[in-house]
């Protein structure tokens, strides 16, 4: 029991390092603006997705 606690705490502490660091990169050069480029794809998670451009109840033919 005692192994899975460290085993448990050691993967979320690398996962809050890595956050913090990834979260502290700067964006690269050409990147700026991805919004403007973005057609969609199939990942509707991801935040660029042009489907959350739209708000609730919006029809994207209007």
């Amino acid at each position: 029991m005692l192994v899975a606690l460290l085993v448990f705490v050691a993967l979320a502490a690398g996962y809050g390092v890595l956050y913090y660091m990834n979260h502290k990169t700067p964006v690269p050069e050409g990147c700026e603006n991805l919004k403007a480029e973005c057609e969609g794809c199939k990942v509707t998670s991801c935040e660029m997705h042009p489907v959350h451009d739209t708000s609730k109840g919006e029809n994207e033919n209007d």
